[in-house]
């Protein structure tokens, strides 16, 4: 079963962030909108009023005196339309005339009484055969005459009281509300975005902290306080697998320092044995055995070395070691080959230890290469200011698995029963890896194994 993904904080607090947003956007709608409705039977009452004085304006008596409606007058016509249950009425008392267009329902529902007052008024009322009506009424003069005007609707309060919410909704509040929370959240996720910023830093510095040296740790100081403790946890953790791996370390040192006496002691002693196959056989296991306690001090030594890193030539290190190491390779009958360019290849390093690395790779390839066959040793120039050393080999090359275990401790690639103990490629790891560098591992084309030791710019 595969592992959830883990959990994105910066996301979940965008979440949040926006929930929290939402929620406010609610409240304050909610509170709009109750302090409208306060003031909502006076809006509508103000807006009949408005409607009634647009008919007002419109009104004016024709060629034969009578009272009529300039349709030409202001909107009064559209906003009319607007509003399906509205009606009115245009009355002249004088001639006891309606207008065209005025409700006859709503005449007969105001009466004489009503439409004779010459005060302004507001008025509920039931016409004929009909639900409760809401309205204003006023009068105006026209040539001096009075004519009362009368504009009324549906007393309809919930379907109008819904109508004014969503209206105040669409035209008023998420017009302004929507563009100013998404403006919100694009400024909280770039502020979330920076906060976050010197973990990410943390995180790719810790990809590259090696938890079993000393002294380099990440800063509690760079991260944001609520991360600090965390960063200082992760320092205490790396301070105690580092202090258990120089345990380990000074063991082993310890260790194969003390087996070298008995190591020297059988040696002496099956020089006289007088059984020399015998003696032959267990002379080879003493020396593989006397091979490993060497490199276990090796490895030891490297771990522990605190030797300064200094300028040297790749090419005259690599030929030294070449030359050195010839001889042991034609006796088992392979050939190296040395290649270089013209020059010097600068580099900043540890002589003796790269000496001992590129001794291992050179060991490592010469033990799986076939016989009769030839090692190559590459020195080269990298770009930018590197260097690397390749070591080519024409044997079986590299065994199953990833390329990164051939380089851990007691990790053989020769066969079970070959007698390598698994320490020269890790020796070779632990050198690379106290230069900056790295090592690399593939198949060759053509059959072989290919190993590059690389190595950063020289430092100024």
């Amino acid at each position: 079963m595969s592992a959830a993904p883990p959990r994105s904080l910066l996301r979940a607090i965008l979440r949040a962030l926006i929930v929290a947003n939402l929620i406010a956007l609610v409240g304050i709608s909610a509170g709009f909108i109750i302090s409208g409705l306060a003031d909502h039977d006076n809006q509508v009452d103000e807006g009949l009023v408005e409607l009634a004085s647009d008919l007002a304006d419109a009104v004016h008596a024709d060629a034969a005196g009578h009272i009529v409606l300039d349709t030409a007058e202001d909107d009064w016509a559209e906003r009319l339309a607007s509003i399906p249950d509205l009606r009115y009425v245009v009355y002249d008392p004088d001639g006891d005339r309606l207008t065209p267009g005025s409700s006859v329902d709503l005449r007969a529902a105001l009466g004489d009484s009503w439409l004779r007052d010459w005060r302004e008024s507001r008025f509920t009322l039931t016409p004929p055969g009909g639900d409760n009506v809401h309205g204003v009424m006023l009068t105006v003069s026209v040539e001096g005459r009075p004519v009362r005007i009368a504009v009324a609707r549906s007393d309809h309060y919930w379907p109008d009281l819904a109508r004014w919410v969503f209206g105040e909704l669409g035209g008023e509040i998420l017009p302004a509300a929507v563009p100013a929370l998404a403006v919100s959240m694009i400024f909280a996720w770039i502020a979330m975005r920076r906060a976050m910023a010197p973990v990410a830093a943390a995180t790719a510095r810790l990809a590259v902290l090696d938890p079993t040296g000393g002294g380099d740790r990440l800063d509690p100081a760079a991260v944001p306080g609520e991360v600090a403790p965390l960063v200082a946890a992760v320092n205490d953790a790396f301070d105690r697998v580092a202090a258990a791996f120089a345990h380990e370390r000074r063991f082993v040192a310890d260790a194969a320092h003390e087996l070298k006496t008995p190591i020297a002691v059988l040696r002496a002693r099956l020089d006289g044995l007088a059984d020399r196959e015998i003696a032959a056989r267990l002379g080879a296991d003493v020396e593989r055995l006397g091979r490993i306690v060497e490199r276990l001090l090796t490895s030891a030594r490297l771990d522990q070395a605190q030797a300064p890193l200094v300028a040297l030539d790749l090419v005259a290190l690599a030929r030294d070691v070449v030359a050195e190491g010839a001889p042991l390779a034609l006796a088992r009958g392979r050939e190296l080959d040395f290649r270089a360019p013209e020059g010097a290849v600068a580099t900043n390093g540890d002589a003796a230890a790269l000496a001992e690395a590129l001794r291992n790779l050179i060991d490592n390839a010469v033990r799986h290469a076939a016989p009769g066959t030839m090692v190559e040793i590459e020195v080269a120039a990298e770009a930018g200011g590197g260097a690397a050393i390749e070591v080519r080999d024409r044997g079986p090359g590299l065994p199953p698995g990833p390329a990164g275990q051939l380089f851990a401790p007691f990790v053989s690639t020769a066969p079970s029963g070959g007698g390598n103990a698994g320490l020269g490629l890790a020796i070779v790891a632990t050198v690379a890896r106290r230069h900056g560098g790295r090592v690399e591992a593939c198949d060759r084309d053509g059959g072989g194994a290919l190993f590059r030791l690389v190595l950063p710019p020289r430092s100024a």
